[in-house]
């Protein structure tokens, strides 16, 4: 006898199976932004003919730009394709652009960084078009939070494999950079594929039946080209979409800093440079945090009707305070510019604080990006698509300008972007809950009928 799923478990095994592909999908992607400048840099050193010592950052430059471009069109795509086939395809790209690495040159991996960009936004539009069609309006809070949190394992697991790497591939250290054979690039980056490739079997078993889904229960009709456009259009004038661009540009500001400025400062910190395991540590620990919010956050939410997406947002807030705190008492101010070993700070950088501020940045980008889910979802209901790749297009906007610039900024400077943007960012997003909360869609601030009916029924029994 075949064992019958209610709706619910049907849910959960859907977002659970998209989650761990994205887990696999985004180990090898974790791993190679950590990991790119340190590598090409290496290759450029022997063969400076064959790449810039700066790919790394060009690289990722490139990408962003990539995938800004095609967030306009990734919405579109979406009345052709569905949400699954989008997520195959997407796969199958992050898969494919780790050749760039096997026999590295400015041609292949540019072009490759252009593709990846065009994955991503791909992916991007996906995941939250398949979590509406899986999510019904009482469940789509603790989906984004169970998605959100495995999804983000992919840090812990990414940190994991450097710590393979560096403790058994051969390196050099010099000056602040870990050099490579290209042999050994050749070995990182094929294992690398071969995890990814997790990702495409799991994507491509996806579930795709629907019950009482926020997708299922709202009318799509597949418009015209410039109808299409006429939406995109629609959406990016309503005002909860102005009023979320600085939620967007705040997350862009801050994924630079986790992912490039802090680390990059570790390694031109001369009391932190000669520290190999140093940068897998702090992307280990900001996996650690992800997976314990998904613990934590998740099953809390479920039981906050009025606050259930104001808490998360408090937590971040508090999150990213203590992180700014010890940045600035910790990190020297030229250290995000260039190398130095001029340590005029108030506490001492070493391995055990770079893992304290991996894990409050992790809980920290947990809580943001599950609540941007959920936002994309009820801001502007009618245009979800679009919602999704608006906000990725001025994320990465946001990371593409401050990826030229911050050479240029001390880390006084990058406390004052970010305490800007951050009160600006949570400020627009409050507003945007305040005008959403009696949408019919979905009710982040006041309890849905459903709930209401759940805890009288508890309270009378």
């Amino acid at each position: 006898m075949l064992l019958q799923l209610t709706p619910r478990r049907h849910e959960l095994i859907s977002v659970f199976m998209m989650s761990i592909g994205t887990t696999f999908m985004f180990l090898g992607y974790d791993v190679q932004s950590m990991m790119a400048e340190s590598v090409l840099h290496s290759v450029s050193t022997k063969n400076p003919d064959r790449i810039s010592e700066y790919a790394g950052y060009y690289g990722q430059a490139i990408q962003y730009i990539s995938f800004a471009f095609f967030s306009l069109f990734t919405a579109t795509i979406q009345y052709y394709i569905s949400s699954k086939s989008m997520l195959v395809l997407s796969s199958i790209l992050f898969t494919t652009c780790y050749i760039a690495y096997i026999h590295v040159n400015s041609y292949i991996f540019y072009s490759s960084q252009l593709l990846l960009g065009f994955a991503y936004a791909m992916y991007n539009s996906a995941e939250g078009t398949y979590l509406s069609e899986h999510s019904s309006r009482r469940t789509i809070d603790s989906n984004s939070a169970l998605e959100t949190g495995l999804g983000h394992t992919s840090l812990f697991f990414g940190g994991v494999t450097m710590l393979f790497v560096f403790h058994f591939v051969p390196h050099t250290f010099d000056g602040h950079f870990l050099n490579f054979d290209e042999h050994v690039v050749q070995v990182i980056y094929f294992s690398l594929m071969t995890l990814t490739i997790v990702s495409v079997v799991l994507f491509t078993f996806l579930p795709t039946k629907q019950f009482d889904s926020i997708a299922l229960n709202t009318p799509r009709v597949t418009p015209s080209l410039l109808s299409q456009f006429k939406r995109f259009g629609e959406s990016f004038t309503h005002l909860n979409t102005s009023l979320l661009i600085f939620t967007y540009v705040y997350m862009g500001c801050m994924v630079s800093f986790m992912y490039g400025i802090y680390p990059t400062s570790l390694s031109f910190t001369s009391e932190t440079a000669s520290d190999v395991y140093i940068i897998a540590l702090y992307l280990l620990s900001s996996g650690a945090a992800a997976f314990l919010s998904a613990m934590f956050i998740r099953p809390m939410i479920k039981r906050l009707h009025k606050y259930k997406l104001i808490v998360p947002m408090a937590i971040h807030c508090i999150s990213m305070a203590i992180v700014m705190i010890l940045v600035y008492c910790s990190v020297p101010n030229e250290a995000t510019q260039k190398p130095t070993s001029n340590m005029n700070v108030l506490i001492t950088p070493s391995r055990y604080l770079s893992i304290v501020i991996g894990f409050l940045l992790g809980f920290a980008d947990f809580t943001i990006t599950m609540t941007r889910s959920v936002i994309c979802q009820i801001a502007v209901p009618e245009y979800r698509a679009e919602m999704f790749s608006l906000t990725r297009i001025y994320q990465c906007v946001a990371s593409c300008v401050i990826l030229f610039i911050f050479p240029y900024l001390t880390v006084t400077s990058w406390i004052l972007i970010l305490i800007t943007f951050l009160l600006a960012g949570i400020a627009a997003m409050f507003a945007v809950l305040c005008r959403t909360h009696n949408n019919t869609v979905a009710a982040p601030i006041e309890p849905l009928e459903e709930e209401k009916d759940e805890k009288f029924t508890e309270e009378k029994a």
